[in-house]
């Protein structure tokens, strides 16, 4: 019996010392009463057995950590989903701390802000996505000393400033005590881990050892994703460069292969018109060339169409130029790329092709700007020819207007006989022959005289009489004018005219009239030699006699009309016009007779000479018909 009882108070205290803390101690303690033993064994026995049960909770607990944090490495080591690892990581270390709420936060920005990413137990939606700035709350003293830090009572804290939003819902929470640990790799602090009771609560070294290893983990988690996002957009980057070099490399080749048949073509003597032709075949896009105005060099009555309007291709051929690359252009709805062709110290034209989306622009652009350096050298060359034509041709001319060319020589230069004249006035413009000489092409010959040049016309530029040597001179004027940009070049064409000393006495005639432009203040325009026949027999060699003439006899009458805006060489022209009748001039200026006489009398008045004197009344009748020539000239 004896034996019965030692065994079963062995077995008790075995089981006692297995228990929870405080679990069988009763039934202990009263076997112990039974069994007669001392007090100061019973009190022995419990202490130990007390001992016991906390060594074997504490070890129960250390298992249970143990299999979360081993259960948690496996999960880092099969690392697929980031935000499922550590939701997980933040619920177990919930589960384990035994705290309120668990929350993780992770740095935001380059300021250092925190914001919570991750939690368990939280009742407020606020809290789950809070924002705590850099240098406030308990979050900056974790970050700053990279160490845990937990706090009784988070309204007393005073080694932090407080935010007011942050105490706002923390409060709304209820959130007491806190615990945070930091989220660190090397120098690097990734986030903080967070243990908070709704309650003061001094936690325990076991408490913050805990929270540390579940940190460590997750701060591995961290670390694991970033490293892997830096590793797949390394190698999407590098995958997206090998792709650009291989279009770039296409690209090229697609160029090279375009730019040796435009060298083929150039030296197989092409055009510019010829090798805008291939550009726009092979890019699939309609491309034109235009000179350096904006004007296609295609003909056509619809030549502008499908065409920026004159000023942004301007503009775009200017910048193009500066940059020496194809430049886009918009005009509405529609976009072009253009680019200028270059030539050694101005731009000799552009191209200008549709922006549509047939081929790449890393394949269009560079086509552009290669046929543009092709097309330079075409004009070059041109330009070359034209000009060693142009200076053959005004030598034949000049040997003809100096009656020392022989017949061969001009009949090897023009098949149709020379049948007018023109002079222009270029103001000893450079290159102007050679562009002169490309307008008049084998309707004439070209050469210079004095400051200005000479054309001479073919038969086949004056199909209309007189009408198309005025024609055919307007569109040569018109050329210069633009090609120089100077809206002052004057031409003055003559009649036509059978042989070569009726032409020669043509050319000085012209060449005299354009002379006797100048001081009349006609310019820009192109006028006929014919207008002025009446006056050359007026007039001296000097250009400014005519104009000497018109001031000394009219001029009074003209300052008068210039200071009072009145129309008194109006009313001379109409009165004269009238064959000197006072009631034909007031029907033609429809104004009553009185007032034509009264214009007339103030007319005597400023006149110095006699108008009863018939040599005065000549004069004053060829000054105001050639003042109604000048006028008429000028508009």
């Amino acid at each position: 019996m004896v034996e019965n009882a030692a065994s079963a108070l062995v077995r008790e205290v075995v089981a006692a010392a297995r228990a929870e803390p405080g679990e069988r101690m009763l039934a202990l303690t009263q076997l112990l009463t039974e069994a007669d033993a001392a007090a100061s064994d019973v009190e022995e026995i419990l202490a130990a057995v007390q001992e016991s049960q906390q060594q074997t909770a504490r070890l129960r607990r250390r298992t249970v950590e143990l299999e979360a944090l081993f259960s948690t490495a496996r999960e880092l080591v099969r690392l697929q989903d980031v935000t499922d690892v550590l939701r997980r990581l933040v619920q177990r270390a919930h589960e384990l701390m035994g705290t309120d709420v668990t929350y993780l936060s992770e740095v935001d920005n380059a300021r250092g802000d925190l914001r919570v990413r991750y939690s368990a137990g939280t009742v407020t939606p606020e809290f789950r996505d809070l924002l705590v700035p850099a240098g406030f709350g308990l979050a900056s003293l974790v970050a700053d000393s990279r160490e845990p830090v937990w706090v009784r009572e988070y309204t007393r804290m005073a080694d932090a400033p407080h935010d007011p939003s942050i105490d706002d819902a923390v409060a709304r929470e209820g959130l007491v005590s806190f615990l945070g640990v930091p989220l660190a790799v090397g120098d690097e602090v990734l986030g903080a881990l967070f243990a908070c009771n709704r309650f003061a609560h001094d936690f325990t070294p076991d408490q913050v050892l805990l929270l540390s290893a579940f940190a460590d983990h997750a701060a591995a988690v961290l670390h694991s994703a970033r490293v892997l996002a830096e590793s797949a957009a390394a190698r999407a980057r590098a995958e997206e460069a090998y792709a650009e070099l291989e279009r770039h490399l296409a690209a090229t080749q697609i160029v090279g292969g375009i730019h040796e048949e435009l060298t083929a073509a150039v030296v197989s003597g092409a055009t510019l018109i010829d090798l805008v032709a291939t550009v726009s075949d092979r890019l699939g896009r309609r491309v034109r060339a235009v000179d350096e105005t904006g004007r296609p060099l295609d003909a056509g009555a619809d030549a502008r169409t499908g065409l920026p309007r004159r000023r942004p291709l301007t503009d775009a051929i200017k910048e193009s130029r500066a940059s020496g690359h194809a430049v886009a252009v918009t005009d509405g709805e529609r976009r072009w790329l253009v680019v200028a062709i270059l030539g050694a110290d101005r731009v000799l034209g552009a191209m200008v092709a549709d922006d549509e989306v047939a081929v790449p622009d890393d394949v269009a652009r560079p086509t552009l700007e290669r046929a543009a350096q092709v097309a330079a050298l075409v004009s070059f060359k041109r330009d070359a020819v034209s000009a060693i034509r142009a200076e053959r041709r005004a030598r034949v001319l000049g040997a003809v207007l100096d009656g020392s060319a022989e017949a061969s020589a001009l009949s090897a230069e023009v098949v149709h006989p020379l049948v007018g004249a023109a002079a222009i006035d270029v103001r000893g413009r450079e290159g102007a022959l050679t562009v002169a000489a490309d307008a008049v092409g084998d309707d004439g010959l070209v050469a210079v005289r004095e400051h200005g040049l000479v054309v001479v016309w073919t038969a086949s530029a004056s199909d209309a009489g007189g009408d198309g040597l005025a024609t055919a001179t307007e569109r040569v004027r018109r050329i210069l004018a633009e090609r120089f940009d100077d809206q002052a070049v004057t031409a003055v064409v003559g009649a036509t005219v059978e042989g070569v000393p009726a032409l020669r006495a043509s050319v000085e005639r012209a060449v005299r009239d354009l002379r006797f432009l100048g001081p009349l203040g006609v310019s820009g325009a192109t006028v006929r030699s014919d207008d002025f026949a009446p006056y050359h027999v007026l007039t001296s060699g000097e250009p400014e006699a005519a104009a000497r003439f018109v001031d000394g006899v009219l001029g009074s009458v003209r300052d008068w009309d210039d200071r009072r805006g009145t129309a008194l060489v109006d009313t001379l022209v109409a009165y004269f016009d009238a064959g000197e009748s006072r009631q034909g001039a007031a029907t033609a200026l429809r104004v009553h007779t009185n007032t034509v006489q009264q214009r007339l009398d103030r007319i005597w008045t400023l006149l110095d000479g006699d108008p009863a004197d018939a040599e005065y009344r000549f004069r004053l009748q060829a000054a105001v018909r050639l003042e109604r020539l000048r006028r008429e000239l000028l508009g």
